[in-house]
Protein backbone atom coordinates (compact mmCIF):
# COMPACT_ATOMS: atom_id res chain seq x y z
CA UNK A 1 0.00 0.00 0.00
CA UNK A 2 1.20 3.41 -0.78
CA UNK A 3 0.94 6.54 1.62
CA UNK A 4 -2.45 8.02 1.79
CA UNK A 5 -1.38 11.76 0.20
CA UNK A 6 -4.46 12.76 1.52
CA UNK A 7 -6.23 15.18 -0.55
CA UNK A 8 -9.71 15.07 -1.59
CA UNK A 9 -8.54 16.93 -5.46
CA UNK A 10 -5.65 19.21 -6.93
CA UNK A 11 -3.85 21.53 -4.56
CA UNK A 12 -4.92 25.07 -6.04
CA UNK A 13 -2.19 27.51 -4.82
CA UNK A 14 -2.52 31.34 -3.15
CA UNK A 15 -5.24 33.31 -1.68
CA UNK A 16 -4.08 31.84 1.57
CA UNK A 17 -2.02 29.14 3.78
CA UNK A 18 -3.27 25.36 3.18
CA UNK A 19 -2.57 22.57 5.11
CA UNK A 20 -3.67 18.71 4.90
CA UNK A 21 -2.65 15.65 6.74
CA UNK A 22 -0.11 12.74 5.35
CA UNK A 23 -0.63 9.36 6.64
CA UNK A 24 2.52 7.17 6.17
CA UNK A 25 2.30 4.14 5.27
CA UNK A 26 5.08 2.36 7.42
CA UNK A 27 4.03 0.70 10.21
CA UNK A 28 0.33 0.25 8.90
CA UNK A 29 -0.81 3.70 10.46
CA UNK A 30 -3.94 3.97 8.61
CA UNK A 31 -5.15 0.44 10.37
CA UNK A 32 -3.15 1.38 13.90
CA UNK A 33 -4.21 5.16 14.66
CA UNK A 34 -7.71 5.39 15.72
CA UNK A 35 -9.78 8.71 15.97
CA UNK A 36 -6.92 11.06 15.18
CA UNK A 37 -7.43 15.26 15.26
CA UNK A 38 -5.14 17.64 13.62
CA UNK A 39 -6.18 21.59 14.57
CA UNK A 40 -4.78 24.38 13.09
CA UNK A 41 -5.45 27.88 14.30
CA UNK A 42 -3.92 31.38 14.13
CA UNK A 43 -5.80 33.89 16.07
CA UNK A 44 -9.63 33.75 16.48
CA UNK A 45 -9.30 30.98 13.03
CA UNK A 46 -9.17 27.50 13.44
CA UNK A 47 -10.11 24.38 11.23
CA UNK A 48 -10.25 20.48 11.76
CA UNK A 49 -8.77 17.45 9.65
CA UNK A 50 -9.81 14.11 11.31
CA UNK A 51 -9.72 10.85 10.92
CA UNK A 52 -13.67 10.67 9.46
CA UNK A 53 -12.90 12.97 6.73
CA UNK A 54 -9.19 12.72 6.35
CA UNK A 55 -8.53 13.99 2.64
CA UNK A 56 -10.30 17.32 3.51
CA UNK A 57 -7.62 20.77 2.58
CA UNK A 58 -7.53 23.39 4.34
CA UNK A 59 -7.74 26.74 3.44
CA UNK A 60 -7.51 29.85 5.28
CA UNK A 61 -8.90 32.89 4.45
CA UNK A 62 -5.56 35.00 3.32
CA UNK A 63 -3.69 33.85 6.34
CA UNK A 64 -0.25 33.33 6.59
CA UNK A 65 2.67 32.83 8.92
CA UNK A 66 2.91 30.65 12.05
CA UNK A 67 0.10 28.05 13.38
CA UNK A 68 -0.45 26.58 16.12
CA UNK A 69 -1.58 22.89 15.91
CA UNK A 70 -3.09 20.51 18.20
CA UNK A 71 -2.66 16.19 17.07
CA UNK A 72 -4.71 14.06 19.23
CA UNK A 73 -5.80 10.43 18.76
CA UNK A 74 -7.97 7.57 21.07
CA UNK A 75 -6.05 5.45 23.28
CA UNK A 76 -8.08 2.25 22.99
CA UNK A 77 -6.08 0.76 26.09
CA UNK A 78 -8.70 2.49 28.41
CA UNK A 79 -12.56 1.97 29.13
CA UNK A 80 -14.16 4.07 27.55
CA UNK A 81 -11.33 4.98 25.24
CA UNK A 82 -9.53 8.23 26.08
CA UNK A 83 -8.45 11.65 23.75
CA UNK A 84 -4.74 11.73 23.99
CA UNK A 85 -2.19 14.19 22.13
CA UNK A 86 0.13 12.67 20.14
CA UNK A 87 4.23 13.66 20.83
CA UNK A 88 6.24 15.23 18.01
CA UNK A 89 9.01 13.74 16.37
CA UNK A 90 12.58 15.10 17.05
CA UNK A 91 12.58 18.48 15.01
CA UNK A 92 8.58 18.80 15.58
CA UNK A 93 6.75 20.98 17.62
CA UNK A 94 2.82 21.91 17.79
CA UNK A 95 3.72 24.61 15.43
CA UNK A 96 3.36 24.96 11.83
CA UNK A 97 4.24 27.89 9.25
CA UNK A 98 2.97 28.35 5.96
CA UNK A 99 3.17 31.39 3.13
CA UNK A 100 -0.29 32.74 2.00
CA UNK A 101 0.76 31.42 -1.67
CA UNK A 102 1.94 27.47 -0.04
CA UNK A 103 0.45 24.41 1.47
CA UNK A 104 1.92 22.72 4.53
CA UNK A 105 1.32 19.32 6.01
CA UNK A 106 1.30 17.37 9.52
CA UNK A 107 2.51 13.62 8.90
CA UNK A 108 1.62 10.79 10.97
CA UNK A 109 3.09 7.63 11.84
CA UNK A 110 2.34 5.08 13.75
CA UNK A 111 4.89 3.45 15.98
CA UNK A 112 7.02 0.44 14.62
CA UNK A 113 6.51 -1.42 18.10
CA UNK A 114 3.17 -0.19 19.13
CA UNK A 115 2.19 -0.78 22.69
CA UNK A 116 -1.60 -3.06 23.03
CA UNK A 117 -4.37 -0.69 22.44
CA UNK A 118 -2.08 2.53 23.32
CA UNK A 119 -1.97 6.04 21.07
CA UNK A 120 1.60 4.42 19.31
CA UNK A 121 1.89 7.63 16.66
CA UNK A 122 4.36 10.47 16.60
CA UNK A 123 3.49 13.31 14.37
CA UNK A 124 6.06 15.43 12.23
CA UNK A 125 5.50 18.67 10.32
CA UNK A 126 6.53 20.00 6.89
CA UNK A 127 6.39 23.56 5.65
CA UNK A 128 5.67 24.84 2.54
CA UNK A 129 6.04 21.64 1.23
CA UNK A 130 4.71 23.31 -2.19
CA UNK A 131 4.46 26.85 -3.62
CA UNK A 132 2.92 28.68 -6.18
CA UNK A 133 4.95 31.57 -8.02
CA UNK A 134 4.65 34.39 -5.58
Amino acid sequence: MSGIANIESEVTLGGGAQFWVYISPQNDTANVVKGWSVTFSQGSWSDTITSENPTKQIKTPNLSGDFTIEITALNTSTNPPMRVNVPAQSGSRNVIGCNSNCASFVGLIADEKPLMGGVNVKFWTTWDAMCAQG
